[in-house]
């Protein structure tokens, strides 16, 4: 069983470059921000405040998330477009902060890396959640290039969008995600940089895939 861990900043490619290094070796492709999503998808459907501990707990209990075929299931339901709006962006990000929902997601993640070759991206997978992975990534790029990739996944989406609301989104997110008490977002002292500012999305899957092959006998 061997775990590779990508984490990064919002935007810089983790999931479609994290899928695709999954392919490529063969392995499982475990989107943990997929996860704070669908967390944060349930309670703003069941109007649970994100202040409530209690409501949360109860509703993280009954919680069922699924990844097949490519798409994400919660409770059954195929929320793969819900779950990436620019709402849900904001409420992720807020949902992650807290501690009952770290502790249960945690705990789900690391069952899943339980089972097998992963690749887990997402922002402490190897700080917090695997930090015995066989090889970690710290994914990143500048928030500019970032939110132009957003900005053309709204557009593709039919979404009109402002770039430079955008970018703000991005810087602001950045600095509440490394800045917050608990699994706060950072490079693991081990993780390897990976700039993709200037590099195509075929380019930073290579480059993956050649340190993946180099420091992981088994692949």
């Amino acid at each position: 069983m061997a775990i590779i861990a990508i984490d990064g900043p919002a935007g810089a490619g983790k999931s479609s470059v994290s899928r695709e290094v999954a392919r490529r070796l063969g392995f499982s492709y475990l989107d943990t921000g997929a996860m704070y999503r669908c967390a944060a998808l349930a309670a703003h459907r069941k109007g649970v405040d994100l202040d409530d501990v209690d409501g949360l707990a109860l509703l993280l209990d009954g919680l069922s998330i699924e990844f097949k075929g490519g798409r994400v299931l919660l409770n059954g339901e195929d929320v793969s477009e819900a779950i990436r709006t620019p709402e849900m962006d904001k409420m992720a990000s807020a949902i992650s902060s807290m501690k009952v929902v770290r502790k249960r997601l945690t705990a789900l993640q690391r069952e899943i890396g339980r089972s097998g070759d992963i690749v887990a991206e997402g922002r402490d997978m190897g700080t917090v959640v695997f930090p015995d992975a066989d090889l970690k990534i710290f994914l990143t790029a500048s928030p500019e290039a970032r939110a132009r990739r957003r900005w053309k996944q709204l557009q593709d989406a039919g979404r009109e969008a402002s770039l430079e609301n955008i970018i703000a989104e991005i810087e602001k997110r950045d600095r509440a995600d490394s800045s917050r008490a608990i699994a706060p977002l950072r490079r693991a002292a081990d993780a390897v940089l990976v700039d993709s500012t200037v590099l195509s999305k075929e380019e930073t899957v290579a480059a993956i895939v050649e340190l993946a092959r180099e420091r992981i006998p088994v692949i």
